[in-house]
């Protein structure tokens, strides 16, 4: 099992190892930050975590021995009611052992028990077959495709939108009972 603690400078150094490429730091961030991923990135990502009823929040995964496994972050529209899921990254040396689906289950009950919130959203690139399994499975619906969304190089990549109303998410937690 896994919890999450917020990430701190403690965790900045270890952050840096797991995107050695334009790509992977792509398919991590989007197209917000910059390659190589340096530590004043990360420290404005922390900074904004650090505010008065901030927008954003982030979180490492811990295993019960102590091990981090995970990161995520959420970006929270009160106005609408909307979490937004983004920067989803599990260890490259932990991949594969279901860490993703729990840290994510981690983060959606974290927002649906904030009664005000109605839906939680994410996007994800189309080739992400292990990401998309773990959102699909959680109850996330694609809602669509923004094709040729992002340049990678001399690649174009495709991003799926998902979503997940707080109906669904009763639904599916009734049901998983």
């Amino acid at each position: 099992m896994i919890s999450l603690v917020p990430f701190s400078t403690d965790h900045i150094e270890t952050l840096l190892t797991w995107f050695p490429t334009d790509a992977d730091l792509v398919q991590w961030a989007g197209a917000t930050l910059v390659f190589p991923l340096d530590r004043r990135q990360l420290e404005d990502i922390l900074a904004e975590t650090q505010v008065v009823r901030p927008q954003r929040n982030a979180w490492m995964a811990v295993t019960d021995e102590g091990r981090i496994v995970g990161h995520v972050q959420l970006v929270t529209d009160r106005r609408n009611g909307i979490g937004r899921l983004a920067r989803v990254g599990v260890a490259p040396a932990e991949r594969g052992r279901g860490y993703g689906i729990q840290m994510v289950r981690c983060v959606v009950d974290k927002v649906f028990s904030d009664p005000n919130t109605e839906r939680v959203e994410l996007n994800v690139f189309s080739f992400n077959t292990a990401a998309l399994r773990t959102y699909e499975k959680l109850g996330f619906v694609r809602e669509g495709t923004r094709r040729s969304s992002a340049r990678v190089g001399s690649e174009r990549w495709d991003t799926v939108i998902m979503g997940l109303l707080r109906s669904e998410y009763l639904s599916h937690v009734e049901a998983v009972a």
